[in-house]
């Protein structure tokens, strides 16, 4: 059975690369079923359990996007419309960093509500091991890109 879950991991994370001129959203789609399986292969979920986690996960996931990329967006947008950290006024960067204090805010909040929804139904041990899990294959998939990368500048 292990061999099975590991197999489909392989061929999922080999898949996940193999093209190289992927659209934006077809990569998405890609990293997302690589991290769909990444996490069912580590949370080791009942039916019932997935059932379950599924849906709120991909709420939460969703959600924790969209704060990362507005956050992103709007410090980006306001850095260079000033003309870049060394032009900011101390106003200007009291903004950012307020922005910033507010979507971690809005971040933390997110996966406390996450978590005690998972805690109706997931022991403590295994939202732990998707806290784990998720750093996990972040590390993978930045490690991957970044073989990528060089490959492409050989």
């Amino acid at each position: 059975m292990m061999k099975k879950h590991l197999l489909i991991l392989f061929v999922a994370f080999a898949s996940l690369f193999s093209a190289q001129s992927q659209t934006k959203k077809g990569n998405y789609e890609k990293i997302k079923a690589f991290k769909v399986a990444f996490l069912s292969e580590k949370l080791d979920l009942t039916e019932e359990e997935a059932d379950k986690f599924w849906p709120l996960y991909n709420i939460y996931d969703k959600k924790m996007i969209e704060l990362h990329k507005a956050e992103r967006y709007s410090i980006k947008k306001k850095i260079l419309s000033c003309g870049g950290i060394d032009s900011l006024t101390d106003k200007e960067s009291k903004e950012i960093v307020n922005k910033i204090k507010s979507v971690s805010k809005e971040q933390y909040e997110a996966k406390t509500n996450f978590y005690d929804k998972l805690s109706t139904f997931l022991s403590d041990k295994k939202i732990l091991t998707l806290e784990v899990a998720e750093h996990e294959f972040h590390r993978k998939l930045i490690k991957k890109l970044k073989g990528k990368k060089r490959e492409h500048q050989k």
